[in-house]
């Protein structure tokens, strides 16, 4: 379940930069080989009515009832549990485990014919471990210590307590070893570095920070040293003196000096989270080589920010695990309206995208029924959600989808939610429908297991750092809550304008600015660049240097990685790229203009006179060499948008944010820019579409294979609508059959392309299978 405790996420881990600059292959969507053979369609069940991450006690009488469960479970269509295991109740007293449940529920897995995932809680401590290590709780910037109340536990970083928990990792795993029921693990729900806690006795939540205790400050200093090898490179660095190594600490407030201090905290963050998976990936592993291994996000993170403090960097993660993956709440109790179709994409997109080399993601938790928290009450869950936000994600490229709950919420501030069944264990419509779907899913497992999304010739940089611009002190104007997110915000303009002409696009994390990774994208596009690292511009130069266009938006690389402003702007030589330098900025309170002033190439939508939002500045350019050309003016007379040839690529800037005025305003021109841009370039879509109906948007999406391809067509709009499809093929010799009847459908060829027509209704959900003959 989604933790409202606000966290934080930003970085860019040292053994990681070294691990690419060294050339190692990060290969493109290939399945880890243990996991083929099953796709998990799940239910979160540990064994009656207890809500996660709380355990029931064995009895026979409660052992018989649970069987009852899993064959309802079972009988509805789903193939796997997910149980869970928890610090507290299996290990209440220090060294004495009781695995009993688990033991119990896996057997009975068996008997079933369910496999079982096992999630495992070591957020909630048993009280024995603050009485041996009085020294191991979390401390808040301000100095205080949590007291935990069975959650939020202990700090992972005290090597007593960290020594405690991977035992109980290791003692978990000898328990299932050789149970044929299991299947694999997910060894952090949600991970931050506090959860399930709401500190506010504390202080604003908002502005909190963790952890602040020896141990992590310890880590911290070992993090410090391999980063700047001496203590007058860490002085120069933050503007210090610091005479020992011991008398260095992580800032607790923003100055006017400077800021790398908190960059470097954060940096340390995101790179401490990734390596604790990975300490607990390997002591599963260490007793189960071969088990699936994952973990998820509470959120995608496209949608997070570095000031929610301990929020992970998704794409880190998923180096740790088999499979990384989110929760997915479209109607959480803290949503005013549910998540739209183009949000839930997005985050799907940037799941897809930050697991891309571990061949796909796992939905690690699915909402199965009304959001509950407190008074607060989301809008009903109908079967209609479960049957689209499953095929959604598969559609999508997801590995394994896991709803959370079987059971609804049995106590806490969730009492009541979240729940596919009733509490009194009657079978509802939804649990139904969705039972069917993952019945479906299960009789064609081999073909969504094999399947992988095309790949994408339109990527969008996902650059953290951006974030940090300013420290603590992150303001961006008077409006709210436009700017709350900036970077968030223009990454999801940018897609939507791709999104909403189904233009498959990757999200492209700035670690994997590598020739592997770039020399598939024709287009690069750099949404909110104000704050880059100069070796990740270095690889922006060198992309266009090779021959790839890149799009970027204002104040390009205007602070580097250690939040000092560079000389000129685009900063670290980007503007002999973009054959300009800032000459004139001006903040927005509201809105401005951008005109097209000329006919190019690159604006095959726009024609002279068009005009696009602007949002948050006006940056103006002057030209510096032949190579660059004026392309639109702001309502001044201002050079806004500058083209540009360099080497053997092109590159364009925008001096706003166009994509974050898109996400608000939806001015049809800013979409127009972007796509003419693939237009341009001759980038073809995977699939076009033609309705009858044009304000019927279908979400169009394909799965590739050897010898066969799955196409998805949903129905977004409220109205019916004919539809044809038209995919790429090579030659004719093509069978296409609907997933679900098995019956062939209708087909016909075009040139290179199988077409093949259907009317669908409000909502519907199609899906072929196209195979060569």
């Amino acid at each position: 379940m989604i933790n409202i405790f606000k966290n934080k996420h930003l970085g860019i881990p040292l053994f990681l930069e070294i691990f690419i600059l060294l050339g190692v292959s990060l290969t493109y969507g290939i399945l880890p080989e243990k996991s083929r053979g099953h796709f998990p369609v799940s239910v979160w069940y540990a064994g009656g009515q207890a809500r996660a991450p709380m355990l029931e006690e064995v009895t026979p009488e409660k052992v018989k009832s649970w069987k009852k469960d899993l064959e309802q479970i079972k009988n509805l269509g789903f193939n796997t549990v997910r149980c869970w295991i928890e610090w507290t109740a299996n290990e209440p007293e220090e060294g004495k485990y009781d695995f009993s449940a688990l033991e119990s529920l896996v057997d009975l897995a068996d008997e079933v014919g369910l496999k079982v995932i096992i999630q495992v809680y070591i957020d909630s401590a048993p009280d024995w471990v603050g009485l041996k290590y009085p020294d191991a709780k979390f401390v808040a910037s301000n100095g205080l210590a949590v007291e935990s109340q069975a959650s939020p536990g202990f700090c992972f970083d005290h090597l007593g307590v960290r020594e405690k928990i991977l035992k109980f990792f290791s003692e978990a795993a000898k328990v299932v070893k050789d149970k044929p029921a299991f299947y694999g693990w997910d060894l952090w729900s949600e991970p931050h570095i506090i959860n399930w806690a709401e500190v506010y006795h504390l202080g604003n939540a908002e502005y909190l920070q963790f952890c602040y205790c020896h141990s992590t400050m310890s880590r911290f200093r070992e993090w410090l040293k391999k980063k700047y090898h001496t203590l007058d490179n860490l002085n120069k660095a933050w503007y210090r003196t610091f005479q020992e190594w011991d008398d260095v600490e992580p800032p607790r407030f923003g100055t006017i000096l400077t800021y790398t201090d908190y960059i470097d905290w954060n940096n340390f963050i995101s790179d401490k989270l990734a390596e604790d998976l990975t300490l607990k990936a390997e002591a599963v592993r260490a007793v189960i080589p071969e088990s699936v291994i994952t973990s998820h996000s509470a959120i995608p993170g496209l949608f997070s920010k570095p000031r929610w403090n301990g929020t992970p960097d998704d794409r880190l993660m998923a180096d740790s695990v088999d499979y990384y993956g989110v929760s997915i709440y479209p109607k959480h109790a803290w949503t005013i309206k549910p998540w739209s179709t183009f949000f839930r994409a997005s985050g799907h997109d940037f799941a897809r995208s930050m697991s891309i080399k571990n061949g796909g993601f796992y939905v690690g938790e699915l909402q199965a029924g009304y959001g509950v928290f407190g008074m607060k009450l989301s809008v009903p869950v109908t079967g209609e959600d479960l049957c689209d936000w499953i095929w959604t994600a598969v559609a999508y490229g997801a590995k394994g989808i896991n709803i959370y709950a079987y059971y609804p919420m049995s106590s806490g501030y969730e009492s009541g939610g979240y729940g596919l069944v009733e509490l009194d264990g009657k079978v509802t419509k939804r649990a139904v429908a969705a039972g069917k779907v993952a019945k479906l899913l299960t009789e064609n497992m081999d073909f969504f297991l094999d399947a992988q999304p095309p790949k994408a010739e339109i990527a969008i940089l996902y650059n953290p750092l951006s974030h940090m611009v300013g420290g603590q002190q992150q303001y961006t104007g008077e409006r709210q809550p436009i700017g709350y997110n900036n970077l968030s915000e223009s990454l999801q303009g940018v897609y939507r304008a791709f999104f909403e002409r189904n233009m498959l696009v990757d999200f492209l994390h700035v670690i994997d600015l590598i020739p592997e990774r770039l020399s598939q994208y024709k287009l690069l596009v750099v949404p909110y660049p104000v704050m880059m690292s100069k070796s990740h511009i270095k690889r922006l130069i060198e992309y266009v240097k090779g021959g790839g266009t890149l799009v970027a938006e204002a104040r390009c690389g205007w602070n580097d990685e250690r939040g000092f402003s560079s000389e000129v702007i685009p900063g670290g030589g980007l503007h002999e790229v973009f054959g300009c330098r800032e000459s004139y900025l001006m903040p927005l309170e509201k809105t401005s203009t951008i005109r097209i002033i000329t006919s190019h190439e690159s604006l095959p939508f726009l024609k002279q006179g068009d005009t696009l939002d602007a949002l948050f500045f006006e940056e103006g350019f002057e030209l510096i060499n032949d190579r660059s050309e004026v392309l639109a003016e702001f309502e001044n007379g201002k050079p806004a948008i500058i083209y540009s040839s360099y080497g053997k690529g092109k590159a364009i800037i925008v001096g706003s944010f166009i994509g974050s005025a898109y996400h608000h305003f939806k001015n049809a021109h800013n979409a127009k820019f972007l796509v003419g841009l693939a237009k341009w370039l001759e980038i073809p879509k995977k699939i076009n579409i033609t309705t009858s109906n044009k304000d019927v948007f279908i979400d169009t999406r394909i799965l590739e294979g050897k010898a066969f391809k799955v196409l998805f067509g949903f129905n977004r709009g409220d109205k019916k609508t004919e539809a044809k499809f038209a995919v790429s093929v090579k030659g004719q010799n093509y069978t296409v059959r609907n997933l679900e009847s098995k019956k062939e459908v209708p087909l016909y060829f075009q040139n290179d392309k199988l077409i093949m027509e259907k009317v669908l209704e409000p909502g519907e959900i199609w899906i072929v299978v196209i195979k060569q003959k």
